[in-house]
């Protein structure tokens, strides 16, 4: 998969900007929810933008 993405730039793009936008969106709807399930989502969005860092830096390690 990281070779397949790696030759498509613009599909890794797209990806990471959708997982992105869909993080962000996560972590602030859940900031306006109090209990558990703003928690929950708030910690999925956290995962997805570490997820992302990771896919960013991999490209990067030898």
């Amino acid at each position: 998969m990281k070779q397949y993405l790696s030759d498509h730039k613009i599909l890794q793009v797209i990806l990471c900007l959708i997982i992105f936008i869909v993080s962000l969106a996560l972590i602030i709807l859940g900031q306006k929810e109090i209990g558990y399930i703003g928690i929950l989502k708030m910690m999925i969005g956290l995962a997805g933008i570490l997820f992302l860092l990771g896919f960013y830096n991999s490209f990067y390690n030898k």
